[in-house]
């Protein structure tokens, strides 16, 4: 047997003595994790989905190549007791991090607003982090139906004070056939800026007025209110109320 034809039979042998099926293939990244802390709520007519950026891939290395984020979105019935059982799912926007398009980024968490919406359907949703490369890490996924909202407070007023805001307004009126009113939301927004989509109180305000502490005396303030509600199970707010406007100073 000649020096090459005994260099085959080596090679021949190690690589079926390994297992190996093939040329060696390059590691993979690992892929990202799901984005943590995501949430659907209703407010007014449309849908609030936000989630937090993740930092981890899934084997809890660091994530460095991250590049956006597919939003999933399927529509179906309430009353389908499976409704993830066939999935119809379309790509409903794809985010950008570098180029930040109707969405909003408030810190690591972004906030996205789905105007295409019809009361008495449901709506799943299904966020994937994608990489550089466009590989799709773990999806984080939420679902809720779209019910008929409460109406919004009337009435608002605010008062400016020495680095505080006071706030008060009217009740909602509630009709027999409308929704269990749980109490009231209050939002801020600075100067022109848009609103965000936390409302300023943690717990659910029981009574018409709210008190706004340590703010800048002479700056713009825009202040808005939305009334919660309970229907079919599921936690609804209303669209807003009027919006107002309000300067703090020093003195008052």
């Amino acid at each position: 047997m000649n020096l090459r034809l005994f260099s085959l039979f080596l090679m021949f042998g190690l690589l079926t003595g390994c297992g190996m099926k093939g040329p060696v293939q390059p590691l993979q990244k690992p892929l990202p994790a799901a984005p943590p802390e995501i949430a659907l709520a209703q407010k007014g007519d449309r849908l609030l989905l936000s989630w937090h950026i993740p930092e981890k891939n899934q084997d809890g290395s660091a994530l460095t190549d991250l590049a956006r984020f597919r939003i999933y979105r399927m529509e179906y019935d309430p009353a389908d007791e499976c409704p993830e059982c066939r999935d119809t799912s379309t790509l409903r926007r794809e985010v950008d991090l570098e180029y930040l398009l109707d969405v909003t980024r408030r810190g690591s968490r972004l906030y996205f607003w789905d105007e295409a919406v019809k009361t008495g359907r449901g709506y799943i949703y299904r966020i994937a982090p994608v990489t550089e490369k466009g590989r799709e890490g773990a999806s984080a996924v939420a679902r809720r139906p779209v019910v008929a909202p409460p109406r919004p407070p009337s009435e608002l007023a605010a008062q400016g004070l020495d680095k505080l805001v006071r706030l008060n307004w009217d009740e909602s009126p509630v009709s027999a056939a409308e929704v269990e009113i749980l109490g009231y939301n209050v939002y801020r927004a600075i100067g022109d800026r848009p609103f965000v989509g936390s409302p300023l109180n943690s717990k659910i305000l029981v009574r018409p007025e709210y008190e706004d502490f340590g703010l800048e005396n002479g700056q713009t303030y825009r202040y808005a209110v939305r009334t919660v509600a309970s229907k079919e199970n599921a936690t609804v707010e209303s669209a807003f109320s009027e919006i107002v406007k309000v300067v703090p100073r020093a003195g008052r």
